[in-house]
């Protein structure tokens, strides 16, 4: 009986775990809508032009407190955790680099 409790508690943590993260394709638009065309397509002084292509996913990962920090002040409507898995799937050094649009 305590091996198959624990076997479900196993899979609840798994399965639970698998679903926190944020959602890859809709953090593309929210970045591309939210984010990217209004503050960091390079048109604003002192605020950098990105891409996910501009930094490495260790860089991206040292960067998250900012993406959540940055959405939350703007008011912006996009989810942190959908545009922060957006770029660090796509990263510089990702299995798929987004290198265009």
């Amino acid at each position: 009986m305590k091996k198959l409790v624990a076997a479900v508690l196993i899979a609840a943590f798994a399965v639970s775990a698998a679903f926190a993260a944020g959602d890859a394709r809709k953090g593309k638009r929210e970045w591309k809508g939210e984010c990217r065309t209004v503050c960091h397509d390079g048109s604003k002084a002192g605020v950098p032009a990105l891409s996910p292509t501009s930094k490495t996913q260790k860089q991206w990962d040292a960067l998250k407190g900012k993406i959540e920090a940055c959405v939350k002040k703007n008011g912006k409507k996009a989810n942190a955790e959908n545009i922060f898995e957006y770029l660090r799937g796509h990263a510089l050094d990702s299995d798929q680099p987004e290198t265009c649009g």
